[in-house]
């Protein structure tokens, strides 16, 4: 993934959050879900799962390209539960053909 990238794939995530009105632990298992089986989340779980960890090292701003109802903290702290999620859901299906 290029240096940049796991800015535009957390964006995703922020997106995809946005109606979401709790991000709690079933939130995040939900999604965790969704992208293993790639749905709604076509890059796969190998893109998201760097993108988090990318993401939650950044001391940056995550919340800042999309007007969302969560503050940045409660994000942070969900990406982190997110990609506890995904990674006990190892191993992942191989990348359809």
């Amino acid at each position: 993934m290029a240096s940049d990238d796991w800015k535009g794939i957390v964006n995703q995530i922020l997106y995809g959050l946005m109606f979401t009105p709790q991000l709690d632990d079933d939130t995040a298992g939900q999604m965790a879900a969704a992208m293993v089986e790639r749905r709604y989340f076509g890059a796969g779980p190998d893109a998201y799962a760097d993108a988090i960890v990318q993401a939650l090292r950044y001391d940056g701003p995550l919340t800042d390209e999309i007007d969302t109802p969560h503050g940045e903290a409660g994000f942070r702290d969900f990406l982190g539960r997110l990609g506890t999620r995904l990674e006990a859901l190892r191993p992942w299906p191989q990348t359809p053909a």
